[in-house]
């Protein structure tokens, strides 16, 4: 007994089983009368072969392996999965065949017991004697109890060196993935660098024959021309102007994560952008034998960016016209509404209309259902929600498509007409030029004498000096300057607060100056103009940097509108104010179109708050509402989304940011409550109607 407690320990002490098995034949041999003890382990049942793996009674035992042919009773025991003792190895029938192998060595009795586990038949414990009928019953069970013992070694052996082997192929292939992943990622930062080199050599070469086109059409203008020839040059030139701002908003978006859509506010007449865009389109209608009906009103005020503007009116009005029958009605029109007076902009066309089950997803990305949208519709609701607005479809199959769209209105700006030379009571406005260059320096003076008083300078550390004790109204100064760069300059003013808010127009012949002038992130008020330029394009970036400088307090209310203001500071989400502003918003949208909107709070009191709103907004979609309102505790607003979706989300959100479950949410249904604001109380615990 003692023997057998030694070798269970060894087989549950290690998972070493050339050690264990060893130890065991070792202890055996103390115990059992034998002259040979021997452990053979198979791999397969079907396996011709074993392999003796350990002994005891041999001298310098090396592990071999062994033909199950020629050993009837290990054949028999493994097969069998029972114990067979043979008394006589001489006068047993079942050894006939290899009784002539036997009586050389004195062989006379044997006890073979296989090593059985879950049914499977590992090897075999075998004992062999010189003398007959040499093992007793207590022998036969002690080697009973060390064949379980060893079964269950050997069984805990192979699943370890399985697992194991496993693990490393896992490993292994976690390896091979990995690599294939950063092989993937270089691939894919390659074509993205590839991407955005064709686009800015595409952009490049197209910019060149549109200005060689401008250039003409600016010649063809100082000469004497018909009525009609000057309608037509004016067209050209002021169509190849629009290409130029298109193929820069294409750079723009082509640049990806590192170039984020942005706007370029300013007042402007949206009527009159309607009539406009309404009028280029009526060639294109006439050839398809259609008829384009634009009806604006006048007076439109609205503070937005006129390029991207002008090309969701474009999407839109194309998409039009490819499904219309007679006709496309493009309207502008003020409306009144219960959260503020808008704009809205109305296209229409009498086409087969849209299906129901397909109006939904009209405005998706990459959507081409049998109404034929696509990106065009997905860029379109992109700018109106840059602009604080909102877009949506609506249709009658078989008879009519509709898409609507709003935008805020500047209650007190107005669009600002052409600078005029000021009148002489006033003074001109005073513009300090930094130019080293006499030819450009003559250029410049020349183009802005007469409507300006004009100061020139012509190094850098004395135009900043100048420019920080006359504060002039606009800085003119070269990229490339003595005594100091153009750059550090703008840099230097920006970081000034007395100097901070004068416009800068920046000289250079090189396009990548205009870039790295974006990168340094300046604001607004900083403009580029290239080399070689025209006088006219100079005069008019100067009217215009002081046409907004002007329009800035209309400017800071289309930050609100664009939905700017109401900023936490910490996260970059909306604040307690701005959350309310935007929840009145979707609310009232819900009630007007019987959408669903789900309120949900989000409590992440353990995780940094900027970490958490990265996460957050990673994982939403591109108009769900975000707020941090303070201590880790984050506000979600989901339009068109129900209670039931809105808690599948937040536990998908909680698992991936709090995996030790010590934050919480809870979801509201906003549209249940009388007011946005109550809903608002209710979901934030505070009141916080009107």
């Amino acid at each position: 007994m003692a023997r057998l407690l030694e070798i269970v320990q060894a087989a549950t002490s290690t998972l070493d089983l050339e050690r264990t098995l060893s130890t065991a034949v070792e202890r055996m041999g103390e115990v059992v009368p034998a002259d040979r003890c021997s452990v053979i382990l198979v791999e397969r049942p079907d396996d011709p072969h074993a392999r003796v793996v350990a002994a005891h009674g041999v001298a310098g035992f090396v592990p071999l392996t062994i033909d199950l042919s020629r050993y009837p009773e290990l054949r028999r025991a493994l097969d069998e999965r029972r114990p067979v003792y043979v008394e006589d190895a001489l006068a047993d029938p079942l050894m006939v065949d290899v009784r002539h192998h036997l009586q050389p060595l004195g062989i006379r009795t044997i006890l073979v017991h296989p090593l059985v586990q879950d049914g499977e038949a590992l090897g075999a414990l075998s004992v062999r004697l010189t003398r007959a009928a040499a093992l007793d019953t207590r022998d036969r069970a002690f080697v009973e109890g060390v064949a379980a013992a060893l079964a269950n070694c050997v069984r805990n052996a192979r699943l370890h060196t399985s697992l194991r082997r496993r693990r490393e192929q896992l490993e292994g292939a976690y390896v091979d993935r990995y690599r294939e992943l950063a092989d993937a990622n270089r691939r894919l930062r390659e074509l993205n660098r590839l991407k955005d080199e064709f686009l800015a050599v595409c952009s490049h070469d197209l910019r060149s024959p549109l200005q060689i086109v401008l250039g003409h059409a600016r010649l063809l203008q100082a000469t004497a021309l018909s009525g009609a020839q000057s309608a037509s040059v004016a067209a050209i030139h002021r169509q190849s102007g629009k290409i130029i701002q298109l193929v820069e908003s294409l750079l723009e978006r082509g640049r990806g994560d590192a170039g984020q859509l942005a706007l370029q506010p300013r007042p402007l007449d949206l009527g009159e952008l309607v009539a406009e865009v309404g009028s280029e389109f009526q060639v294109l209608a006439r050839e398809r034998g259609l008829m384009v009906v634009a009806d604006a009103e006048p007076g439109l005020a609205v503070i937005g960016d006129e390029v991207k503007l002008r090309e969701v009116l474009q999407n839109l009005l194309t998409n039009a016209l490819a499904h219309a029958r007679t006709r496309v009605l493009l309207r502008a029109e003020r409306l009144e509404r219960p959260d503020g007076e808008v704009v809205r902009v109305l296209v229409e066309d009498d086409g087969p209309g849209i299906p129901p089950e397909l109006l939904h997803g009209v405005f998706d990305r990459y959507k081409h259902g049998g109404s034929g949208t696509g990106l065009g519709l997905a860029i379109c609701r992109e700018f109106i929600d840059l602009h604080g607005g909102e877009t949506w479809a609506e249709s009658a199959e078989g008879q009519w498509a509709r898409f609507l769209l709003t935008l805020p209105v500047a209650t007190d700006a107005r669009v600002p007409a052409p600078l005029e030379p000021p009148a002489s009571a006033a003074p001109a406005p005073r513009v300090l030029l930094l130019e080293d260059d006499p030819e450009t320096a003559a250029l410049v003076s020349r183009t802005l004498r007469g409507r300006f008083r004009l100061e020139t300078v012509r190094d850098g550390r004395e135009g900043l000096a100048r420019a920080r004790s006359a504060a002039p109204d606009l800085v003119v100064l070269d990229a490339f300057l003595p005594g100091m760069d153009g750059l550090d300059v703008v840099s230097a003013l920006r970081a000034s607060a007395d100097t901070a808010s004068i416009p800068v127009v920046l000289i250079s012949s090189h396009p990548s100056i205009s870039e790295k002038l974006q990168s340094l992130q300046l604001g607004s008020g900083v403009d580029f103009q290239g080399k070689p330029f025209q006088p006219v394009e100079l005069l008019a970036r100067v009217e215009r940097a002081l046409r907004l400088r002007e329009a800035e307090r209309e400017l800071e209310r289309s930050r609100l509108l664009l939905r700017h203001a109401g900023r936490d500071p910490s996260t970059g989400l909306l604040d307690r104010e701005g959350l309310a502003g935007r929840v009145v918003e979707e609310f009232a949208r819900g009630q007007r179109h019987a959408r669903k909107l789900t309120l949900v709070r989000l409590a992440l009191p353990t995780l940094e708050p900027g970490a958490a709103a990265r996460a957050i907004r990673q994982n939403l979609r591109a108009h769900d509402v975000v707020a941090h309102v303070g201590d880790g505790l984050f506000a979600l607003a989901l339009p068109e989304t129900d209670l039931g979706a809105a808690e599948v989300l937040c536990r998908r959100l909680m698992r991936r940011l709090e995996p030790g479950s010590t934050g919480s949410f809870r979801a509201l249904d906003a549209m249940a409550q009388p007011t946005a604001g109550q809903a608002l109380g209710v979901l934030l615990g505070g009141d916080l109607d009107g």
